[in-house]
């Protein structure tokens, strides 16, 4: 008994174009939500109140640690499209949000490697506010590494800062570590990146649903 295949043209003609289709679609699905990410960034930057009033006053030369400036950090966080391309074999969207400035980037990511900074003692918490100060290492050499003439200048600053934020676990995505931890383009892609990854999905059923209904292959005896 033959068997007429009906449609074998539309749906080869179809994986050519579904890569650039379902690129397009999540491009457009999430340029929004990665626009939303960077204005949230902005309003978690503190004031210059709001910090170490000597990292305020900063001279800000060159080669010296840069000022704290709250309209510097705002200016230095925006939103890049990146470059969105189609291959032979894929596609890729890269759209990203990023933090410029040199106190931003600071502020960002401050303590994420030493919460306590690099402070050559650490304190043991006693009752009430005060503890007790113990070299980290009896074989360390920190207090060699120091040219300043506060050796806790570093465990202040991480201090007077808010902690970092950790990315949320979320099923089938590998988390990115410490690496992926901050106090402001991080702070609101942990907030935001379910939004992402959901409309995400939601676009590649979208390209599916829609290919399966332009290239459907009716079989007959």
């Amino acid at each position: 008994m033959p068997v007429e295949v009906v449609g074998v043209k539309d749906v080869l003609k179809g994986l050519e174009f579904i890569d650039e289709d379902m690129r397009q679609r999540i491009r457009t699905a999430i340029d929004p939500l990665m626009r939303g990410v960077a204005f949230k960034a902005k309003g978690f930057v503190k004031g210059n109140d709001n910090v170490l009033s000597g990292w305020a006053k900063a001279s800000g030369n060159p080669g010296t640690f840069p000022k704290y400036d709250a309209g510097v950090v705002r200016a230095g966080i925006g939103y890049n499209p990146g470059e969105n391309k189609t291959f032979r074999n894929g596609f890729k969207v890269s759209n990203y949000v990023y933090n410029a400035s040199r106190p931003g980037a600071i502020y960002e990511v401050a303590g994420r490697l030493n919460p306590q900074g690099r402070a050559p003692f650490q304190m043991t918490p006693s009752q009430g506010a005060s503890g007790t100060y113990t070299k980290k290492s009896a074989r360390s050499r920190a207090l060699q590494q120091y040219n300043s003439s506060n050796p806790f200048a570093s465990q202040q600053f991480v201090a007077a800062l808010e902690p970092v934020t950790s990315q949320p676990k979320m099923k089938d995505m590998r988390s990115g570590g410490r690496k992926t931890k901050g106090r402001l383009i991080y702070k609101a892609w942990a907030q935001d990146s379910p939004k992402v990854y959901d409309a995400i999905l939601k676009a590649i059923n979208a390209t599916a649903i829609d290919f399966n209904k332009k290239t459907e292959i009716k079989k007959a005896a």
